[in-house]
């Protein structure tokens, strides 16, 4: 089996469209062999602790066995995190609009779905052996119930091989589950699926069922929005869509998927996120700018792609008691990109160590989002002009 170099250590370019197409292209190379990897997903246990060995033997007092009780603990949720933060795709945020939006003489894909991103938690579904459990980005148990999805429950199926795995979003206040996209149903694995194929799959089977509907069975609805593909709509309807969701509960944020796109696990440039002041109730940023990085090896604090930003000294990381895999805030004043295209920030300043919930670093897409939404971001007329407009190719820098 090829091995594929993970998204998040590709070389950066701030070109997005080169990156696009570096992972298209990984796509077309090397397919990927994930059956072992969703059939232990679907078995629903956290990640095993590395071994302790010699605690019995050992005489502790009433202080050190505390100690020693919270740093399992810790290092238990950081072993949950580090293994759940992974299994949901993360979208890159949208800096400028795609120039291949309706696919138009498009040299990457064949265009775009949008669909609106309803408010609610992020959540990884995993149906299996009678029992559906949805687990938030860092691995705790958002909920625990039987569902109408294949082997869900006890009334759908008790079997162990025709697990589901959904990625959907969760709003607590009517009790649904929207779905944003299916990697699993009944064993039958999707990841290697275009986005196309997926979301057909995924509608067509949803409505099968009766996931749509509450009953003591199923206690939560499973929703689907409607993905609808640039190159089918009319500018008047793309901005009605984008702004007239209203018969649930959205923030109205966009999702973009490009349609000849896998599901990658991690971030993705053939995902997008978008958001504006007309569409998003959460569109306003503080004056001061901040970022969450991540604390790895070599005493790096990277963000989600991998770039590194800062690297501590040890008096840093005894005065924050940074571990590796921990998450911390930082504030900064400027961020800027060299000749190299090596992205830098200035005025880079500890502000405190992240929950424990908190399953990610911020991308570097979302640092230029911040900034660009200071100056008014990128309005629905732009997104709307790229789709509309005709294409012959597609320009990349450098």
């Amino acid at each position: 089996m090829l091995r594929r170099t993970a998204i998040k250590r590709q070389p950066w370019t701030k070109d997005a469209a080169a990156r696009r197409l570096a992972t298209l292209a990984q796509q077309r190379q090397a397919r990927r062999d994930l059956t072992a990897h969703a059939r232990q997903l679907s078995q629903q246990q956290d990640p095993p602790l590395p071994h302790e060995g010699g605690g019995d033997a050992q005489a502790m007092d009433g202080v050190t066995h505390t100690a020693s009780k919270r740093r399992t603990r810790e290092e238990r949720i950081r072993q949950r995190r580090e293994h759940f933060s992974k299994q949901l795709m993360t979208p890159e945020w949208l800096i400028d609009a795609p120039k291949d939006l309706n696919g138009s003489g498009s040299l990457l894909g064949e265009g775009w779905y949008v669909l609106p991103r309803p408010e609610g938690k992020r959540c990884l579904i995993v149906a299996n052996g009678g029992n559906t459990i949805a687990r938030i980005p860092s691995g705790s148990i958002l909920k625990k119930f039987p569902s109408a999805l294949p082997c869900g429950s006890h009334k759908t199926n008790k079997s162990s091989d025709g697990y589901c795995i959904l990625d959907c979003i969760f709003q607590e206040q009517n009790g649904t589950f929207y779905v944003l996209d299916v990697m699993c149903w009944k064993g039958y694995l999707l990841y290697n699926c275009t986005t196309e194929f997926r979301l057909y799959w995924m509608r067509d089977k949803l409505s099968e069922g009766a996931a749509g509907t509450v009953t003591p069975a199923n206690p939560f609805r499973f929703l689907v929005g409607i993905p609808i593909p640039f190159r089918a709509m009319s500018a008047t309807k793309k901005a009605s869509y984008l702004h007239t969701q209203r018969r649930i509960h959205f923030s109205r944020m966009g999702f973009f998927y490009m349609k000849a796109g896998h599901y990658e696990m991690g971030l993705s440039p053939l995902a997008l996120v978008w958001k504006d002041a007309n569409t998003s109730r959460f569109f306003t940023y503080s004056a001061k700018p901040s970022v969450v990085l991540r604390f790895e090896g070599e005493n790096e604090c990277v963000t989600l792609e991998g770039i590194v930003l800062f690297t501590a000294d040890q008096s840093f990381i005894q005065q924050h008691e940074l571990s590796e895999g921990d998450l911390a805030r930082f504030s900064f004043e400027q961020h800027e990109v060299d000749e190299n295209q090596t992205p830098h920030l200035t005025g880079l300043t500890f502000v405190k160590r992240c929950s424990p919930q908190r399953a990610l670093p911020d991308s570097w897409t979302k640092i230029l989002f911040q900034y660009n939404a200071r100056l008014g971001g990128v309005p629905i007329e732009r997104i709307l002009e790229a789709a509309h407009a005709p294409i012959t190719e597609v320009e990349m820098e450098g």
